[in-house]
């Protein structure tokens, strides 16, 4: 070049194309001291150039016209070359003559380049090449040159070469032409023609890549893709690509079956726009797991297909990750195991049955030797299990028959022989038995395993007794079971209508049984039910009917009565038996009953009616506690209905949130001042206006809607805590009655701690009441809640208080702050001289072990130095109870100290 190289600005994509043109890497020692500066796009290249005092540009990216002039004219010393685009080359003013511009310098420099190319002119005549290109047909650049196609390309290619270059002529783009061109050692390539002409003269540059090498490893790769994606698509398991975000990226046929719609549907989504919520979440957590910890995961679970079938899957998911290590998505494999599962769901269902069958069961392999024996076998055989292994089926046989009698047996069509043998065991005495034996053909492996059932027939009498027994008596408490009853008492109710005479239905309910199980266990629980039934068979004549209907609840039929007072004082022998107390191990226990009773004919003529009026008479009974057995009346069928529509009504208002808090002052009867507000729910009632607890507590428990109002309260109380601490009211704590129900919750704590989470509130601001019953037949699950619950700060108080070893030692464990005494023993009245005594007993009992005293009435001593002739006269201050902002006022007035 003439003009020297200091600065150059290369535009466009191939460096190495700029250094060849500028004689660059001719020599190392050669290069001259040069700066290149490469830009890739031509945005703003007029200030580029004017930054700096450039020598030479070179561009190889399109140029238009005008911005080439303007580049002529405000950077007249810059020496341009365009090697493509529009513009013309700054010195390329040419003459008619285009082959000139194909100078000794452009013809050097094309040596330089890797790339096959060539110059040729519009009649098609080679006008230079380099040695890359030449090679391929055997020749140098010096023979290519002047050449036309027809003298170097096969024949088969001159027609669309001629085609092409015409094209390039007339619509001035750039063409691609792949052929298939046998190289000098005449191996076949594939080649791809590029060819361009060269701005708007009569020159085509043209390039030729050899693409045999890509061309082969897309073919492979794409017969790899064809092959795996065939594997995936006959595979039964799911199979299925999901990228970083746990999108699905591809699956195959068995996971379309799955979701129930196209791959095309499925790439793109996410588990939660595809399956059920909560199958969704499992996934995006296992897949969280896998992308972010770089661990398989493995596991089963449970998938719903889109038929609605569930499937029990192991599913194997792995990071997918690139040579660097970087998690790229992940790959999951779901096996269906679902048979394999249920197979062995049965194989362990039929061993636990083999192995507690009351048959006797052995197994032998075709031979005859015994390969396994249950447990009733050892016993009817004599033998240990270890013997039976080692011995063969033959050992049975008895005297009457041949060493070889098992070996001899023919089986039927079906595999299967049956029928009355006789056998011998260990110590050599024959038994009768009906044996049943079944051959399992092993085709596969050409064995045979025979299977023999023993079934003793000495044992038949016995046996048939038992089941007479079982069939119409209860096999725990020996009493009649509910088939029986049903027997019995329709027989009583027809002899009752032959005869003109009165018959009753006594349903006895034991309360708080559950209590006796949770605490002794069901053991001694059935010990206690046994004894039950003892008393209640002695307190009757033979001939009357006593059956358990229920788990706690037994069923009395009495026939012939005169009148109703005959059965009311059979309830009342029934009551008298529950006053002497029933021994579990060394400990007493004291229970109760509640009855309920019908009459026949006045409250019905058939089983259903009569036992369903019982019960109905029995739950009046669990909510009137005045008298421990009630008749059934139509006054109580009318109340039942009106239940259940209560119950309904209560569902309805657990909805609409009609339930509201009520406060009563709880002093400390020492101290004469509040020390807590007791929390008392109210429902209001639309109807009905306020109801106080005790008209839906026992419909709430019976309903199971118990806790759920248990929460309410809590959270109620928790709230209003945090109003009157926020308003600096001392109030205390907020006291809530705890039901043995809410303590028994396996989430009750976790409940509690969502609450005061919640409502922001402090443990320390509430209290729980716990009834004595509760903690004198506490469950490990009740203990261990109201550990936790000391363990959050929240106070405990004992209401109903009584003296017994057992409530004492929860008292010391718990950490109970107070006792509540009821009010009958604050209050003045007939019995003031043992209120009195029970009150003075209870307080020195507290200050032992450190507890305070607390009641809803505030006890006033109108005489304040007491005679010891005569008890002083007293007044209660009692508060009724109040609504929130009641509350609030009160507590403003009557301050703690």
């Amino acid at each position: 070049m003439s003009v020297p190289v200091k600065n150059v600005l290369y535009v466009g994509n191939n460096i190495q194309l700029a250094e060849a043109m500028l004689n660059l890497s001719a020599s190392p020692a050669l290069q001259p001291d040069y700066t290149l500066c490469h830009l890739l796009r031509t945005d703003g290249i007029e200030a580029i150039l004017a930054e700096k005092e450039y020598t030479h540009l070179i561009c190889d990216l399109p140029f238009s016209d005008s911005l080439a002039d303007k580049i002529d004219a405000d950077f007249p010393l810059l020496k341009t070359t365009y090697l493509n685009g529009n513009a013309a080359p700054k010195l390329a003013k040419l003459s008619a003559s285009m082959e000139d511009l194909i100078t000794d310098e452009v013809k050097t420099t094309l040596d330089f380049l890797s790339i096959p190319i060539y110059f040729k002119n519009i009649k098609g005549e080679f006008l230079a090449c380099n040695s890359y290109f030449s090679h391929i047909f055997g020749l140098t650049p010096a023979q290519v040159q002047g050449k036309n196609a027809a003298d170097i390309l096969p024949a088969h290619l001159l027609d669309e070469i001629k085609k092409i270059d015409q094209n390039i002529f007339d619509n001035k783009q750039v063409y691609f032409y792949e052929c298939k061109l046998d190289d000098i050692n005449g191996i076949a390539r594939e080649m791809v023609f590029r060819k361009e002409c060269v701005d708007d003269t009569d020159i085509q540059i043209g390039m030729l890549f050899d693409v045999t090498e890509i061309n082969q490893a897309k073919y492979s790769l794409e017969k790899e893709r064809i092959m795996l994606r065939a594997t995936a698509d006959i595979s039964p398991d799911l199979i299925f690509f999901k990228d970083l975000d746990s999108r699905f990226l591809g699956c195959n046929k068995q996971f379309e079956k799955f979701v129930g719609c196209s791959e095309e549907d499925i790439l793109g989504k996410k588990d939660d726009q595809l399956f059920e919520l909560g199958q969704a979440l499992m996934c995006q957590s296992q897949d969280k797991d896998v992308i972010s910890n770089k661990q398989i995961y493995l596991g089963e679970e449970h998938l719903t297909y889109n038929d609605g079938q569930r499937h029990f899957i192991e599913m194997k998911k792995v990071p997918l990750q690139d040579k660097n290590g970087e998690v790229q998505g992940l790959i999951g494999v779901g096996r269906d195991i679902t048979a394999h599962h249920l197979m062995q769901k049965r194989l362990k269902i039929a061993e636990v049955v083999f192995d507690n069958s009351k048959d006797s069961i052995l197994v032998t392999d075709q031979f005859g030797d015994i390969l396994s024996a249950n447990q009733a076998c050892c016993l009817l055989s004599g033998f240990s299990k270890d013997e039976l292994l080692q011995l063969n089926i033959n050992v049975f046989a008895s005297k009457q028959q041949s060493e070889s009698f098992y070996d001899d047996i023919s089986f039927t069509e079906n595999k299967s022989w049956q029928g009355d043998i006789t056998y011998c065991n260990k110590n050599g005495d024959t038994h009768f038995a009906w044996l049943e034996i079944y051959a399992v053909d092993h085709f596969d492996e050409g064995k045979t395993n025979r299977i023999y059932s023993f079934t003793d027939l000495t044992q038949c009498k016995r046996v048939e007794e038992k089941i007479q027994f079982l069939s119409k008596h209860d096999p725990l408490t020996g009493l009649y079971n509910r088939i029986a009853l049903f027997n019995r008492l329709e027989d009583s109710i027809n002899r009752a209508n032959y005869q003109k005479t009165i018959m009753a239905v006594l349903l006895v309910d034991i309360n708080d049984f559950k209590a006796v199980n949770d605490q002794f266990g069901h053991n001694a629980g059935d010990d206690v039910l046994k004894e039950i039934a003892i008393r209640l068979k002695n307190c009757i004549f033979e001939k009357e009917t006593v059956a358990r209907f229920s788990d706690h609840s037994f069923v009395i039929v009495v026939n012939e009565l005169a009148n109703e007072q005959n059965v009311a004082s059979i309830a009342q022998k029934i009551i008298t038996l529950f006053s002497k107390n029933f021994t579990i191990g060394n400990r007493e226990i004291s229970l109760s009953a509640t009855i309920g009773i019908s009459m026949c004919p006045d409250d019905g003529i058939d089983n259903e009616s009569l036992l369903s009026n019982a019960e109905k008479a029995m739950q009046r009974g669990k909510d009137d506690k005045s008298v421990p057995y009630h008749f059934y009346t139509m006054a109580l069928t009318r109340h039942s209905n009106q239940q259940l529509e209560l119950e309904d009504e209560l569902k309805l208002g657990l909805q609409l949130d009609q339930f509201e808090l009520y406060y009563q002052p709880q002093y400390d009867l020492n101290n004469r001042q509040i020390v807590a507000m007791q929390g008392l729910l109210r429902w209001n009632h639309p109807e009905q206006g306020v109801l106080q607890h005790d008209r839906f507590l026992i419909l709430a428990k019976e309903s199971g809607l118990l806790v759920s109002l248990g929460l309410i309260t809590i959270r109620k109380a928790a709230l209003q805590a945090v109003n009157w601490h926020k308003a600096g009211i001392n109030f205390g704590r907020i006291a809530i009655n705890l039901s043995r129900e809410q303590l028994s919750q396996l989430s009750f704590i976790a409940d509690l701690h969502t609450i005061l989470k919640e409502t922001m509130c402090s443990g320390q601001w509430l209290e729980f009441e716990v009834e004595k019953s509760t903690l004198h037949h506490s469950s490990s699950d009740i203990q261990e809640n109201l550990m936790n619950i000391r363990k959050m700060g929240i106070g405990l108080t004992v209401i109903n208080f009584g003296i017994s070893s057992t409530v004492i030692d929860l008292i010391n464990l718990l950490g109970v702050e107070k006792l509540r005494i009821a009010n009958d023993f604050i209050k003045d009245g007939s019995e003031f001289l043992v209120n009195d005594a029970v009150y003075n007993s209870s307080n020195i009992f507290a200050r032992t072990l450190g507890l305070s005293i607390v009641g809803d009435v505030l006890e006033i001593n109108q005489q304040q130095t007491p005679s010891t002739s005569q008890s002083p006269s007293r007044a209660e201050e009692s508060v009724q109870v109040m609504k929130a902002s009641e509350a609030t006022f009160y507590l403003r007035c009557n301050k703690r100290h």
